[in-house]
């Protein structure tokens, strides 16, 4: 009898399911990472709400289990703002291996951290060059709003920033009650001008550069954007996990 995943929910599954299919059904899991800091109009949650909304549409196509969320991370230039929080680098960098390395134990070969915070892309990437070398734990990590820049371009004409068009968009499309577009005003934004470090920075919308752009409220240009960004990310892992398999 073939086996099959019932959900792809590694929490949801029991763990005569979990020995059922790991590995031999699929050694793929996806893991989030985000923190909690002010996004604009968006929920203090977003970093964390577009990761998700990611990894439930590509795990079926990527074959992968979705591991619980890490929701906390490091948070900067944004923590003064009311309601963000922050764990340090050491702290995030430590817990999130572990997590990893246990992953690792419990059957998964390969690793995808599907991370929704710049904050916290430095200690991913050194995550993943130790779990290879400590668990021989093949590791992707994927900082999305990087990857998928020019659908955000295709779709908008420009990019996002922090708390602007990209990520509003995908909160629209993925969790439309954690967006209050009745409290935009322009005045959210900051530019940040080139060669300054501010923190906390005056504003919670960040404009890094020229072609950066406020939030769009159309939701059917999110839906676009969130496809697009789905579509992108699931041909990355399965590229990527394709090449893996003349070294594994």
């Amino acid at each position: 009898m073939e086996k099959t995943i019932r959900t792809h929910r590694l929490a949801g599954l029991t763990w005569q399911e979990f020995r059922s299919i790991v590995p031999e059904v699929t050694d793929a899991v996806l893991l989030p990472t985000g923190t909690v800091e002010a996004h604009g109009v968006t929920s203090l949650g977003t970093d964390n709400t577009i990761p998700e909304a990611i990894a439930a549409r590509i795990a079926a196509p990527v074959n992968a289990l979705i591991a619980p969320t890490i929701p906390y991370g490091i948070t900067r230039s944004l923590l003064a703002w009311p309601g963000s929080t922050s764990v340090t680098p050491e702290t995030f960098e430590r817990y999130v291996y572990e997590v990893a390395a246990s992953l690792a134990e419990a059957g998964f070969r390969r690793i995808v951290f599907l991370n929704g915070h710049g904050g916290n892309t430095g200690q991913l990437k050194d995550i993943c060059f130790r779990l290879y070398r400590e668990k021989k734990m093949f590791s992707l990590a994927l900082d999305w709003w990087v990857l998928c820049a020019e659908e955000t371009r295709t779709v908008y004409g420009h990019e996002g920033g922090h708390g602007g068009t990209d990520e509003t968009a995908m909160v629209i499309a993925a969790a439309p009650e954690e967006v209050r577009a009745d409290e935009f005003r322009p005045d959210l934004a900051f530019p940040a001008p080139p060669g300054t470090t501010i923190s906390p920075y005056p504003g919670s919308i960040i404009l890094y550069d020229s072609d950066d752009g406020l939030p769009d409220f159309d939701p059917a240009r999110a839906q676009r954007l969130l496809d697009a960004v789905c579509a992108r990310v699931a041909a990355t892992v399965n590229e990527v996990f394709r090449r893996w398999q003349s070294i594994r």
